[in-house]
This record gives C-alpha cells, sequence and structure tokens, in this order.
C-alpha cells in the first residue's frame, strides 16, 4: 500500500505507477513479448522466506500418489544447485539419475537471475537443468525432501518437481523387470563395496 494520498501518477503502457516524494519508485517495467509490463524487484531480505528446513507439504488424503510401484521424480532447478542435489542423493544412496539442460520460464519468467553476486537477465527463456530419478513409492517422500532441502535457495526461480507414475522398469543388460531392475546394483560403488582387504 502507498501511504501518501498526493501522490503523482506516471503511466506506463500496462501498468500505472505511483510516484511519491516520500516513497521509492519501482524500478522500470520491462517489456514482455506480450505487452505486459512487469516490474523488476529484488526480494528485500525482510521478505525472503526463513533459512530453516523446509518440507513438502502433505497433500489432502493419504492416497494422493496414484496407485502405482515406481515413480519418476522430475525436478526442474537452478543449474548452479546440481551438484548440491547429486550429493545429497548419492549420501542417500539413490543413483541412476538423469540430467539434462533445458530452458524455460515460470513464475522468474525472464526476470533477473542472480548466481554469484553478479546479476544477469533473460529476454525469453531461463536455463535450468532437469534431473529425473525412477524409485519405488516408499522412497518418493524422503527423496522429495532431499531435493528442497538442497536446491532450495528461497527466491523465484527454485524449480519444481513433478511426480509421475511409473508402469514397469527393464534393464536392457539383462531383460530384468519392476525392483529387480530398478535397483542399481552392479554399479562400481558395489564392486568396490565387496573388495575383501587381505591383511
Amino acid at each position: 500500500m502507498w501511504a501518501a494520498t498526493s501522490a503523482a501518477a506516471v503511466s506506463v503502457p500496462g501498468v500505472l505507477i505511483p510516484q511519491s516524494p516520500t516513497l521509492r519508485p519501482f524500478p522500470t517495467p520491462r517489456i514482455l513479448p506480450s505487452g505486459a509490463a512487469r516490474p523488476l524487484q529484488a526480494t528485500p531480505a525482510s521478505r525472503r522466506p526463513p533459512a530453516t528446513a523446509v518440507r513438502a507439504r502433505s497433500a489432502a488424503g493419504p492416497g494422493y500418489l496414484p496407485e502405482s510401484e515406481f515413480y519418476k521424480i522430475e525436478a526442474v532447478l537452478r543449474p548452479w544447485r546440481v551438484s548440491y542435489v547429486s550429493s545429497g542423493l548419492l549420501e542417500m544412496g539413490i543413483r541412476g539419475v538423469t540430467v539434462s539442460d533445458v530452458r524455460g520460464f515460470g513464475a522468474q519468467g525472464g526476470s533477473t537471475e542472480r548466481h554469484g553476486g553478479s546479476e544477469f537477465s533473460e529476454d525469453t527463456f531461463i536455463a535450468k537443468v532437469k534431473m529425473e530419478i525412477v524409485i519405488c513409492k516408499e522412497q518418493v517422500e524422503a527423496v522429495i525432501d532431499k531435493i528442497i532441502e538442497k536446491a532450495r535457495t528461497g527466491e523465484i526461480g527454485d524449480g519444481k518437481i513433478f511426480v509421475i507414475p511409473v508402469s514397469d522398469v527393464v534393464r536392457i543388460r539383462t531383460g530384468e523387470r519392476g525392483k529387480e531392475a530398478e535397483r542399481m546394483t552392479g554399479g562400481l560403488s558395489d564392486r568396490l563395496t565387496s573388495v575383501v582387504s587381505i591383511s
């Protein structure tokens, strides 16, 4: 709310920006391709979410996930948070992660991005990374919570997580299906743990 009642108004296409001697005006608005204008604003420290742990809020009912044995978690993240998330997943024993570079927009929609103390902006789409993980139903909530913990900065643009039911998993090398195929066995870490040291 603007406290001053004698404020003049300056018209910008699609936006009315009040001007007041006692209040700072908004930054210059960016005109988006659709013609809509939106002011660029940095999130003040007082309005940022606290740095405490955040968990996914529970859904309306206990059976909110469609019935399936496996689920694919798709997480669209800031590129520089991917190493934090992958390290956190490895600590949990989650392997078998697919990562791809993607571009798009959501609430951030071409606004200014901050990283390493510098600001830059994209005209239309913003570079993100999509991580895809197929896991058992029992692991879904723990994986979601770990991704939130490691990827969250508290500012617009942290990304989204999508949970998709998967009907089956097939390992190409052996032809195994279901839980046998979903389990990550036979990899480098399994070979390293099976080595017995002779003293």
